[in-house]
């Protein structure tokens, strides 16, 4: 019954969007909805924006886990991260592990992010994915996204991510992995509060819409909260900050499944 009931949601998550883990590493992305493509300065930037760590003046470790996502812990996802700034770019590594028995991916990935002029940052990564399904084999592959973010003024900024840009396929199955184009804003309103608004088009399916807000109300506790279409999904979350610590926490929702909650690290050396 148990093993039905894996199979049956398996199919849910291979058939709902896209292929492969529904949970993109980092914890404070997942709370704004993976609506922060701007400002996304953070260890997991390499999976959501390369771009981003491009300003960040110090070396960066993350860890993310998702014990059970849409309430079965044989989805559990776990996930860990390194940024090392240097005079010729900021550097980054990465990967994250997804699955149960019948289906299990494994992700790593390097990155690379530098300055092209004052105002203007991009970034890329390159991923090898493996993919085990029970009785079908293995497979592994080679892919790359590429990110970008302009300072229009200070406390305005745009985004841009383009996932799978070398349209890296599986066996050869078109789309097998999703050529995807995100673009998205980010605005600090005032000193300690942002809004950020991203679309996201996956090839074959319809746009998806991704709004999310961060506030800063004590210099020890950020809250966030954020919201998508395609599907529609609510979530939210915190981080509460202690000298070079940041703990965090994200909890997000799916029409059809369970809620999923997260957890992170974030150290700041």
């Amino acid at each position: 019954m148990m093993k039905k009931r894996f199979i049956i949601l398996l199919f849910v998550l291979l058939t709902f969007t896209e292929s492969f883990c529904q949970i993109i590493p980092g914890t404070r992305q997942v709370a704004l909805s993976h609506s922060d493509l701007a400002f996304s300065e953070e260890p997991f930037s390499l999976f959501n924006n390369p771009a981003g760590v491009t300003n960040v003046k110090g070396r960066l470790i993350g860890l993310f886990y998702s014990p059970a996502p849409f309430g079965e812990s044989a989805l559990s996802t776990g996930s860990g991260s390194y940024v090392e700034p240097t005079s010729f770019g900021t550097f980054s590594g990465g990967f994250s592990i997804y699955g149960f028995d019948l289906y299990k991916e494994t992700k790593i990935g390097l990155s690379y992010s530098r300055k092209i002029v004052d105002k203007f940052s991009l970034g890329i990564t390159s991923f090898y994915q493996h993919i085990s399904i029970k009785n079908y084999g293995s497979k592994g592959y080679l892919s790359f996204n590429l990110g970008g973010i302009a300072e229009i003024t200070k406390p305005f900024r745009l985004g841009f991510l383009l996932e799978n840009l070398t349209r890296t396929k599986v066996a050869d199955e078109e789309n097998s992995i999703p050529v995807v184009f995100s673009g998205g804003i980010g605005y600090k309103a005032i000193e300690d509060l942002s809004v950020y608004l991203a679309i996201r088009k996956e090839l074959n399916y319809n746009a998806s819409v991704r709004m999310g807000v961060e506030y800063l109300v004590t210099k020890f506790l950020q809250l966030r909260i954020g919201a998508s279409n395609e599907p529609n999904i609510y979530s939210g979350g915190f981080g509460i900050i202690y000298d070079i610590f940041q703990i965090e926490y994200a909890i997000s929702s799916h029409p059809d499944l369970d809620l999923s909650h997260q957890f992170g690290v974030v150290i700041r050396l």
